[in-house]
């Protein structure tokens, strides 16, 4: 056998099983949480989800309803927070800002990337609880969504401005130059074809920024309250907790031990699993559209 074809073939076996492999762990990951948590899985998915988290077996059942809808509430306030200082950010980077702000903007984002996820939990507990705490709930220490919220958003910065810009510098150069030859300013060109053409690209930003809010666990859990039992509620000062703190925190002690709560974990974890892969998946359809459901000539025909 030819020696080159030999070594060609030979780094290409390799190659597939490297990415085989990550394939591999990944249904073993899914496999053992869904085998640890079975019992529980099939009686939420059979008889409802359950309103409240109980310690105690004896008490009843195990109920995560309250958790998802945290978990999801804390996302979402934590992704819009993020989109409503990043994308602006992404504007004017993309567009507005000359080559000297430019470098000094994009490395300090990026430069957020690198804060471990504790660290801006700990900043969050002394500074943003405090100052919740201090002028908005003086009777209480700030826990609670809005400190979750402005702690994921300012996380999630980098991620919701790159890709925003990414999306916004993506539009064709051609649909600029047709906007202002016809007499638009640089700022209605942006709001009028280039934030409509991104938008796909902004959308995919925004439930990529969600996914990651949703599976963040230490920043959470540091500034969330961690209360218990867990009431739904819309106010964001209110003490809550989510499915990743759950996890982390009821993982430890008696729950380390084969009992049923320890099941109920690792159902919890597939559930919040689900929720993250919905999530994903959400981002891969909207990316598979962009660019195909609308015109570049209507959208420069608008008023």
């Amino acid at each position: 056998m030819n020696v080159k074809l030999f070594k060609e073939r030979l780094i290409k076996t390799i190659l597939f099983l490297c990415a085989a492999s990550s394939i591999g762990v990944i249904f073993f990951i899914v496999f053992s949480v869904v085998q640890q948590g079975y019992s529980q899985i099939v009686d939420w998915f059979a008889h409802g989800f359950g309103m409240q988290w109980v310690p105690d077996p004896n008490l009843g059942p195990y109920g995560i309803t309250p958790l998802i809808f945290s978990t999801l509430y804390v996302g979402f306030g934590g992704a819009l927070v993020a989109t409503a200082i990043g994308l602006p950010c992404a504007i004017y980077l993309a567009e507005f800002a000359n080559k000297r702000v430019r470098n000094v903007v994009k490395p300090a984002l990026e430069m957020l990337t690198g804060f471990p996820s504790v660290v801006m939990g700990v900043v969050g507990l002394t500074v943003v609880c405090f100052t919740i705490s201090r002028y908005l709930t003086p009777t209480t220490k700030g826990y609670g969504a809005l400190a979750a919220w402005i702690v994921l958003g300012v996380m999630s910065l980098p991620t919701i401005a790159t890709v925003s810009e990414d999306a916004l510098k993506s539009v064709p150069q051609e649909l600029k130059e047709a906007s202002l030859a016809l007499g638009a300013t640089k700022w209605q060109t942006t709001l009028r074809v280039l934030l409509p053409v991104a938008a796909s690209g902004i959308v995919a930003a925004f439930l990529l920024v969600l996914g990651n809010a949703t599976g963040e666990t230490m920043a959470v859990i540091l500034v969330i309250g961690n209360q218990y039992p867990l009431p739904i509620t819309l106010n964001p000062l209110v003490a809550n907790n989510v499915l990743t703190a759950l996890i982390a925190q009821r993982s430890q002690g008696d729950a380390g031990n084969v009992t049923p709560e320890y099941h109920a974990v690792f159902a919890a974890a597939f559930v919040l699993f689900l929720i993250t892969a919905a999530m994903n998946l959400a981002v891969r359809a909207v990316l598979a559209r962009r660019g195909k459901n609308r015109p570049y000539v209507d959208l420069l025909r608008r008023p």
